[in-house]
Parts: structure tokens; C-alpha cells; sequence
């Protein structure tokens, strides 16, 4: 799977990589100016920063006993670890039910039992009728078992989380070798951001397992059938959520810009018409259960949030009430989307240095920290002290602990992964399975300028940085991948 590039190719494929790597150091460093916002007692710097430098020399050590077992029992392993450190998230700190993960498990009960009157009543539905998906892959599995609570709902969740880190180990095998399959696996099952996801019940865990499942069929069987089965997957992650589209173009590119063989145009071919032909298959399966489709009714919508100067890019209660649940665009959506166009215009017009204080916030918000309250941590910060085993701890001190914590794990991740990416564009040699990752990361970085930025939206996208920086150990003492 991998190919000698070609001088023009080789150009293509540096100025690919070299933005990755320049794109890591720069948000390494943003996440280094978080480090001295508002810094709090010495302790807590020192616990976050080892805790993070602890996770990390973990996944690089154990990577090597562990590679000498056989491959179905690393799976194995790596989906017990993860699943034990989301299951005990979940009987630890998962909070009450808010938000949109609230609205998911409600509706995906409400789909179980067949009473679908909320789907009519709720202009939610109507407009972000993508989000019914989700709620109808679970519902199937509450169905069979006769269980909707919320713990059921992530324990769940928690499986199909779970089931990342064994997906993310056979990419990256695929990619380099067991090692760095491991190594990428543990690194991204001990990411601040992963572990706090684990405490909620989000789509974000089911589309990312098939999109890594869909990612590593291809590269396995790079043929007609490999392609369909992909095709399928991703699919499958499509209806869960609906960020797969970057993949898909970045398989795409990949496979244009590495030039592979006749058979790998093939297996792409049969990628995509297998990905829109089950996706829409999907949605003729569900039109009676969702009326809307599928798809995302409203995207100006994503765009206008994006682009609010107020709001910094992300979720607004003033574009909510003035857009969004504005009864007379409930009414008229050519209005509706006529007068949102006219606000974007309006948002662009800000000028350039305004532009791109608003574009450092949003990278920040995205990337960093800004602005975020941890989920697993919702329950906790409303309360002034908390017991713990080491005593009566209050909840500014668990907070900020957590944001250092997830500061130190960014910024040497970043790092790690700029200075592999900067070596890795020096080689000869490029892997297609690394190209796609590291190509949809970026194309998400790019969009991410545009469209409402929240700190969860980069979790389906980390997988790239685990990667790149689990071969940093091989490419910098190897000359070539050690395995096909």
C-alpha cells in the first residue's frame, strides 16, 4: 500500500504534509498559551502535566511488549482497556442527562417504543433531520434488548467507543506496523477529550467506529469488494452523523494524488456508489419514521453561528432565537434562508483584521480549550466542594486540573505529531491510509473556519494526530515502513 512518489507527486505530497506539520506545531503552541491563562496553584500544574506526560510515555512503552502478541489479541486487549476506562467514566462522573445528549437518548427511547409524535412536533426534526439517525441505529439495539434508560444508553455508547481504539489499531498497522498501531490506539483512548466524551451519550462514537472500520476495509482489501464493504461503513457512519463527507473526499484525493493502480480506482469507485446508494438506502428505510430525510435542512444556519463575531463562531442564544425559532422563518424557509444569506454577507464584510481575530478565537475554541466546560465534569462544577478519595476537593480546583490536564496531553501530542509529520514529508514514500487521515483533518481544519466550531466537533478527526505522532519512534530511525 505504499508508493514511490513521482517528482510531481512528490511535490504535491510535501506541501500536503509540510501544512499538517506547520498546522500541528501552530495549534501546540495555542495550546501552550493556554497553559498561562489565568494559571492556577503550582500543584495543579504539576499534577496535569504529569498526568499527561504519564498517558503518553504509556502508550509509547507498552507498545512494544504488547506488539509481540498476536493481532486479534491486541484487539482484543485494546477493546477491553478502553472499554474498562469508559465504563468506569460512566459509573463515575457521567452527569444528569442536558443538551443535545439529552434530546439523543429521549428520541432514540421514544423511536424504540414507536412513538414517533416528536419527530411532527419539534422543529428540530425537521430542520436538523440528520440527527435522527442516530437516534434510529440505537433505537434498534434498545429495542432488542427492552432497555432505554440513560446508563443503558452509555453503556451503549460506551461499546461502540470502545470499539474505536481495536478500529484505530488496524488502520495504523496497516499504515506502519503493530507498534504504531498500539501506540496510536492508547494515545487516543488516554486523549483528555476522548475520555471526556466517554461520560456522555453523543453520535460521535458509532460514526466514528465506522468511519475507521470503513477507512481500514479499504486499505485491507484495496479491490471491488473492499470498496463496497467500505462503502457500506461509511455509509453506516453517515447516518450516525453527518462529518463522514470529509472522508470520502479525502479518500478521493488520496488516491488521485498517490496515482494507485487501475484496481484501487475500482475499489474507490465501488467505495462511493456503495457509500450513497446505502445512505440512501437508509433513508427510504426510515421516510416513515422521519419524513424529513436524512440530511441537514438548515445549513446556512451552520454557517451564520460560524461567522458571528458576538459569539466568537460557536453556539449562540441570540442566533437561536433570532434564526432558528423565529416563527415567521418557521413559516417561510425561502425567507428564512434569504435573510440568513444577507447575514453572512453582512458578517464577511467586517474587514480583515476583525476577521481574523474572529478565525484565532474560533481555532482556539475548536482546538484548545476556550470557553469549554468539560461534559463529564457538568455535574460537578455546580456543586462548591467535592469529595474525593484524597479528602474534600472544591470544584475549580477538579475544573481547572482537567483544562491543564487536556492543555499538556494537546500541546505534546500536537508537537509530537508536527515534528513527525515534517520527517515524514522529507520521505519518498507515502501510505494511503496516512493520506487519507492526515488530508481529512485538514479539509476539517479548513471547514472548521467557516461553520460553528464547538471543542467536541475535532474528536472524529483526532485519529490523524495519534497516528502521525505514534510513528514519530519509526520514522525517525527508519528509513521505510517496517511492514506493508
Amino acid at each position: 500500500m505504499n508508493d514511490t512518489l513521482n517528482c510531481k507527486q512528490n511535490i504535491l505530497h510535501r506541501i500536503a504534509i509540510f501544512l499538517f506539520s506547520a498546522w500541528c506545531f501552530f495549534l501546540a503552541w495555542r495550546n501552550m498559551l493556554r497553559l498561562f491563562v489565568a494559571p492556577p496553584l503550582w500543584y495543579i500544574s504539576i499534577a496535569a502535566g504529569a498526568s499527561a506526560l504519564l498517558s503518553i510515555a504509556v502508550s509509547f512503552l507498552a507498545a512494544k511488549p504488547l506488539s509481540k502478541l498476536k493481532g486479534w489479541q491486541i484487539a482484543a486487549l485494546l477493546f477491553a482497556i478502553s472499554l474498562a476506562l469508559k465504563l468506569l467514566v460512566v459509573f463515575s462522573f457521567a452527569p444528569a442527562e442536558y443538551s443535545d445528549f439529552q434530546t439523543f437518548r429521549a428520541g432514540a427511547a421514544l423511536t424504540a417504543k414507536r412513538d414517533m409524535f416528536f419527530i411532527t412536533s419539534l422543529p428540530y426534526y425537521s430542520i436538523w433531520a440528520y440527527q435522527f439517525g442516530f437516534e434510529w441505529l440505537i433505537s434498534l439495539i434498545f429495542r432488542l434488548f427492552g432497555r432505554w434508560d440513560p446508563v443503558f444508553g452509555l453503556v451503549v455508547n460506551s461499546f461502540f467507543a470502545a470499539g474505536c481504539t481495536p478500529a484505530l489499531y488496524a488502520v495504523v498497522k496497516e499504515v506502519r506496523d503493530k507498534k504504531a498501531g498500539i501506540c496510536a490506539a492508547l494515545l487516543f483512548t488516554l486523549l483528555p477529550i476522548t475520555i471526556n466524551l466517554s461520560a456522555v451519550f453523543t453520535n460521535q462514537h458509532v460514526s466514528l467506529f465506522f468511519i475507521l472500520m470503513g477507512l481500514w476495509l479499504l486499505l485491507k482489501r484495496p479491490d471491488w469488494l473492499g470498496g463496497l464493504l467500505s462503502g457500506f461503513c461509511l455509509a453506516v457512519a453517515k447516518v450516525a452523523r453527518a462529518d463522514v463527507i470529509v472522508y470520502i473526499a479525502a479518500i478521493a484525493v488520496a488516491i488521485v494524488l498517490l496515482k494507485r493502480s487501475k484496481k484501487a480506482f475500482i475499489a474507490l469507485a465501488c467505495c462511493v456508489i456503495a457509500y450513497f446508494g446505502f445512505f440512501k438506502a437508509a433513508e427510504i428505510i426510515v421516510s416513515p419514521l422521519q419524513p424529513f430525510g436524512l440530511g441537514n435542512n438548515f445549513p446556512l444556519y451552520k454557517f451564520a453561528v460560524g461567522l458571528d463575531e458576538a459569539s466568537s463562531g460557536r453556539y449562540s442564544v441570540r442566533m437561536q432565537n433570532e434564526i432558528f425559532n423565529n416563527e415567521t422563518y418557521l413559516a417561510d424557509h425561502a425567507l428564512r434562508d434569504a435573510e440568513t444569506m444577507k447575514l453572512i454577507k453582512e458578517e464577511l464584510s467586517i474587514g480583515p483584521a476583525r476577521l481574523a481575530k474572529l478565525f484565532l478565537a474560533k481555532i482556539d475554541i475548536q482546538w484548545t480549550n476556550l470557553y469549554h466546560s468539560y461534559e463529564m465534569l457538568h455535574d460537578i462544577v455546580q456543586q462548591e466542594t467535592v469529595r474525593t478519595p484524597i479528602g474534600s476537593v472544591t470544584s475549580k480546583v477538579i475544573a481547572r486540573t482537567v483544562m491543564q490536564w487536556d492543555d499538556f496531553s494537546r500541546m505534546l501530542l500536537f508537537a509530537a505529531a508536527g515534528l513527525a509529520g515534517f520527517v515524514l514529508g522529507t520521505k519518498k514514500r507515502m501510505h494511503l491510509g496516512a493520506s487519507v487521515l492526515i488530508l481529512a483533518f485538514m479539509a476539517f481544519s479548513a471547514i472548521a473556519f467557516a461553520i460553528e466550531v464547538q471543542y467536541r466537533y475535532s474528536y472524529f478527526v483526532f485519529p490523524a494526530v495519534c497516528m502521525v505522532a505514534a510513528m514519530l519512534p519509526a520514522i525517525l530511525f527508519e528509513e521505510e515502513p517496517a511492514g506493508e
